[in-house]
């Protein structure tokens, strides 16, 4: 994890324990793509953009996407520093700070639902030992990352905690970036 760390700060001008995080939540989230086979493909964190592909390795988006992707990422974890916590969609009620948050990229076709973006992740069959809901997901006002989702559109947010993980709850946040594909955050958080 250090490596990955040490790759994500030096490419990303962010601090050693934000890098962590991020890191964090990028290994996290191919682990439990791993609990129910372990053969089964894992996603691709890339350290330079933040962004997270799913097994299925869609075609990257163009390079505006990936700066915005890039810019999402940093703006949720500078975000979530202020709030003191770790990820901006976990929130300040999550027991952990070890966590941040990434984008993502899912790719074009339909991801207008959580089952759909579960599905695209490898992450269906896990969620099925547990719970899938709704969140409100409601960035600060006058935040980067309002601003940012300003250029999303389709947006929502949901989370999923399944009995495999305990107290380890996904978060998601999901939108259409006009003319590319799907895209948003994922995030972590635990409760017990």
């Amino acid at each position: 994890m250090q490596d990955l760390a040490r790759s994500i700060a030096e490419a990303n001008d962010v601090d050693h324990a934000s890098a962590a995080a991020i890191a964090s939540t990028a290994l996290m989230i191919a682990e439990i793509q791993s609990f129910v086979d372990d053969a089964s493909p894992r996603s691709l964190f890339d350290p330079a953009s933040l962004v997270l592909y799913p097994p299925s390795r869609p075609e990257r988006p163009a390079e505006p996407v990936q700066q915005y992707l890039r810019r999402l990422a940093c703006a949720a974890n500078a975000d979530a520093a202020d709030m003191a916590c770790s990820s901006i969609l976990a929130g300040q009620g999550s027991e952990s700070d070890d966590t941040g948050d990434v984008a993502l990229w899912l790719g074009s076709g339909d991801h207008a639902s959580p089952e759909l973006v579960l599905g695209t992740l490898g992450l269906s069959d896990w969620a099925a030992s547990g719970k899938v809901a709704a969140s409100a997901f409601a960035a600060p006002p006058g935040s980067r990352v309002e601003t940012l989702l300003g250029e999303m559109e389709d947006v929502f947010s949901f989370r999923v905690q399944a009995a495999m993980t305990g107290g380890v709850v996904l978060f998601f946040l999901v939108g259409r970036v006009a003319g590319a594909g799907w895209a948003g955050l994922a995030g972590i958080g635990t409760w017990t």
